[in-house]
């Protein structure tokens, strides 16, 4: 009678196996046949079983059945914000149980990256859209299923900036920086977020320290830490540290470049010029050096011209028109270098802004409307 027992009781646990791996089968079958919402039903009663529950078989079919829901035309309705991730962790628990290289595990990778092309798609959607929750949350899962690409992070921080939530949007280009995304941009970028959020003037000169360590010749770099330098009066260390590293490399037009920003800030007007010239010397394509000779030229006529402007009409009747000669004489003298500038950067606008202001004084009226046009 035992015996019969036994052998009853195995016969029925085969019947429910079998009757488990029938509701995989057939959610395969539906798949097959298009009719995703029976596969849908079908591969969420295998999940669910304790049969069924622990095959890669199982969380692989589970996984490429709600991956063709997504997007697609009928049974695209039936996803939610939470499918990815339903999709994501049957791929992780198919390669948990199959490894890297069994039969559902190797097929793996090339879902992924399907995968992580729907979600980036999404995100891409919601961003367009400015609704930055969401946008963010699905750059944040594309991130996790190709965990090396750095596009995906890119945006996250683009769209927390654009929500102003600035310290978030800081540990995105925290993270750019560790997957090997160095870009002078990314530093900058950094830079900025922290003086948004009024940062100590000591961690704003070390993320500025961190970005010339990469990227040395960096002209926005180095201005920014030369200013922090002055506005804690180390004026002395940061003129020390650029005539250091002229020495090192002398046919660095950048430092020279640099230099002469220094020594202006400083009201060394002519060492300045001298330090521009140098860095035309240089690079003859230096923008920074022919941009900032235009503006010492023209500040210079701005200075003088407003000494006419202060004479009351007796003092102007004698000397008014010799002064504004003097000041037309310096607005003449920074064409020449914003003309050099536009033809390096011809789309620059503080330099064709300050240009057309140029023209307008000079009163070449066919160059100013010809300016005019190409501004934004």
């Amino acid at each position: 009678m035992k015996k019969v027992l036994l052998t009853a009781l195995a016969a029925a646990t085969i019947s429910v196996a079998s009757a488990q791996n029938s509701a995989v089968n057939s959610a395969i079958l539906n798949q097959k046949n298009g009719t995703l919402d029976k596969a849908q039903t079908e591969i969420d009663k295998a999940i669910a079983h304790d049969k069924t529950k622990n095959k890669a078989k199982t969380w692989f079919t589970r996984g490429t059945i709600y991956q063709d829901m997504v997007g697609h035309p009928v049974y695209g309705k039936m996803t939610t914000e939470k499918t990815p991730e339903i999709i994501l962790e049957s791929y992780n628990k198919t390669v948990e149980l199959d490894g890297k290289d069994g039969q559902y595990g190797k097929q793996v990778p090339a879902r992924l990256e399907m995968l992580y092309g729907q979600v980036l798609n999404q995100a891409v959607e919601h961003h367009n859209k400015e609704e930055w929750d969401q946008a963010i949350s699905n750059y944040d899962l594309a991130s996790r299923v190709n965990p090396t690409d750095t596009t995906a992070v890119k945006y996250a921080a683009l769209a927390s900036i654009a929500k102003k939530d600035y310290p978030r949007a800081m540990t995105y280009y925290d993270k750019l920086i560790t997957l090997g995304h160095k870009t002078e941009d990314v530093y900058k970028t950094r830079v900025q977020l922290l003086q948004e959020t009024q940062a100590s003037d000591d961690k704003v000169m070390a993320a500025l320290a961190d970005g010339l360590k990469e990227h040395p010749n960096s002209v926005y770099l180095m201005q920014e830490e030369l200013r922090y330098y002055l506005k804690n009066n180390r004026g002395g260390e940061a003129m020390a540290k650029l005539e250091k590293a002229i020495e090192k490399d002398p046919k660095n037009a950048s430092l020279y470049a640099v230099l002469g920003n220094l020594q202006e800030k400083e009201g060394k007007l002519d060492a300045a010029y001298k330090s521009y010239q140098k860095a035309i010397e240089v690079d003859p394509k230096n923008f920074d050096a022919y941009y900032n000779l235009a503006v010492l030229e023209f500040n210079k006529g701005v200075s003088v011209a407003k000494k006419a402007e202060k004479m009351d009409y007796a003092t102007y009747q004698k000397r008014g028109k010799a002064v504004e000669a003097e000041a037309n004489k310096h607005f003449q003298a920074s064409v020449p270098y914003f003309e050099k500038a536009i033809e390096i950067q011809p789309e620059d606008q503080a330099t064709l802004k300050n240009l057309l202001s140029v023209y307008t004084r000079l009163g070449r009226k066919a160059d100013a409307e010809r300016i005019n046009k190409k501004l934004k």
